[in-house]
């Protein structure tokens, strides 16, 4: 007899349904397991067979093939036993069949037949109700994951016997309905990361506050003991929370990463990633013989924090320019592309040289100029390029550390989401949020300038040999300027400032 069950498989952060098919005939009895299966698909026939004989429901005797289909997708993970397991029961009698055309599978399963959680659920769940499924059943432990998943009916189960007992209506599983949409312990920020904390760096915030606003990249460059992870570790702390999109998309990413815990069962957070300098590839932009997101998709919607970058290596670094220039990146593995979302705020730091005292007023350097020039090479100049702001943290003075007037995170997270509410309705008809995300096509119509602000512009380009990027992402940082003084034309004060964080390092100046 042949059987149809529904399940879904994970390419990516993508998932595709799966229809999950058995035939048990006559012949020398065994199961096979073909439709492109890695091997821990094809290990599932031992769990699958004792998970059914202990939970007394017992085995069929024949020929079992299953077909995981369509066969040209490769389908790994242990999520297909669930239904590989109710399909056997569904070939072979053991189980009524009705109304199961409306229901998916997901699940791994124990010898004794319980059902343990199973990571990359969320997008198996979005695209089977995407196919029109309206139950699925899932391990108990996924449910809070799942529930992101609006518009359809998700079904609990602890063990095989009990999806077993459901649809032969011995005891009926009823859907899970979660009170409340988050838990709100969840969405509340770490009250012990707060920029009130941090004295003597008011321009540092300003820098800060502007590249929150506007999405532009950051790079901080000090001495040791100006504050330059500090702050950093502080910079979520003023971004806005997270809409549904964004709490879904990001999710999902942890979902399909295994990052996702019972305590932290989905993203309501910014991202803050840390990345150590001694990171491979492969963890930092993702792929790996087994595919996975990196450092980069795991900080999406939140901060790329590279402390120390001249640490990394000059490879490693290069390979940001295109994620920092797309917003994703794009992973080619044994034959297959996989996608993964990379839209963060990069934040790095570094030290003026490698004692870290080059420029500091209160120490003496004790670099060569040549091993001065070596440390700064480590950044190369289309890094530099792509990194909108670049700010040169100054030593605080003991006035600072005792001054009172310190803006705090709330402060500044006021200043910016009204500053992200304008560009939010301007580029209202646009596929941008952000002035950062302006393109050659609609900057000049967005940044609009008089003769002045344009004549300043040109004799910048010219006495501070900026190229193209330089200038347009001075433009860029300009609009942002403007928008958090709520003006509507970008003038020469917005100009000069920006290309105060645009102009050359302070440390190359000698």
């Amino acid at each position: 007899m042949l059987s149809k069950i529904f399940s879904a498989s994970v390419l990516g952060i993508e998932a595709r349904p799966v229809i999950v098919e058995i035939d048990i005939s006559q012949g020398l009895p065994g199961l096979n397991i073909v439709g492109l299966a890695d091997t821990t698909v094809k290990e599932a026939r031992e769990r699958i067979k004792a998970a059914i004989i202990n939970s007394d429901l017992g085995f069929p005797r024949g020929k079992i093939t299953i077909n995981l289909a369509p066969a040209n997708i490769k389908k790994k993970g242990s999520h297909f036993d669930l239904a590989m397991a109710i399909g056997i029961l569904s070939a072979s009698n053991k189980i009524e069949t009705l109304g199961m055309d409306t229901y998916g599978f997901i699940g791994e399963l124990s010898l004794d037949g319980s059902i343990n959680i199973v990571k990359g659920l969320l997008p198996m769940v979005i695209a089977l109700r995407d196919r029109g499924i309206n139950n699925i059943i899932i391990p108990r432990g996924n449910k809070e994951e799942a529930v992101l998943a609006q518009g359809i009916n998700l079904i609990l189960a602890d063990n095989l016997k009990q999806v077993v007992d459901h649809f032969n209506r011995a005891k009926l599983l009823t859907p899970y309905i979660k009170e409340g949409k988050f838990n709100r312990q969840a969405l509340s920020r770490d009250e012990n990361l707060d920029f009130k904390d941090v004295k003597g760096q008011e321009v540092a915030k300003r820098v800060i506050s502007i590249a929150v606003a506007g999405n532009h990249g950051l790079l901080m460059t000090g001495s040791p003991g100006t504050g330059k992870t500090m702050m950093a570790e502080r910079i979520p702390s003023v971004m806005p929370e997270m809409n549904y999109d964004e709490i879904i998309e990001t999710t999902i990413i942890y979902s399909v990463a295994g990052q996702l815990t019972k305590e932290n069962p989905y993203i309501t957070k910014r991202p803050f990633r840390k990345p150590h300098h001694r990171i491979t590839p492969a963890g930092l932009i993702g792929g790996g013989s087994d595919p996975k997101p990196g450092e980069i998709s795991l900080a999406n919607k939140g901060v790329l924090f590279l402390d120390e970058v001249g640490e990394f290596g000059a490879g490693l670094i290069d390979m940001l320019r295109v994620p920092l220039e797309k917003k994703e990146i794009s992973l080619f593995r044994k034959g297959d592309n996989f996608i993964y979302p990379a839209d963060f705020l990069l934040v790095a730091a570094t030290n003026p040289c490698k004692c870290g005292y080059y420029g500091d007023p209160t120490h003496k350097c004790k670099c060569k100029d040549y091993e001065i020039d070596k440390y700064k090479a480590r950044l190369s100049g289309p890094i530099l390029d792509r990194i909108d702001l670049h700010m040169t943290l100054q030593p605080i003075t003991y006035d600072g550390l005792e001054s009172i007037d310190s803006m705090s995170s709330s402060d500044m997270r006021k200043q910016i989401e009204k500053t992200i509410k304008i560009q939010e309705e301007r580029y209202a008809r646009l596929p941008i949020k952000y002035n950062s995300q302006l393109d050659n096509g609609n900057i000049e119509e967005a940044c609009l300038m008089g003769r002045d602000e344009k004549k300043l512009l040109q004799n910048a380009f010219n006495k501070l040999n900026l190229n193209p990027r330089t200038l347009f992402k001075t433009v860029k940082i300009a609009r942002t300027i403007a928008d958090m003084e709520e003006s509507e034309t970008v003038g020469c004060q917005h100009i000069a400032e920006a290309l105060q964080y645009r102009s050359s390092l302070e440390y190359d100046k000698r």
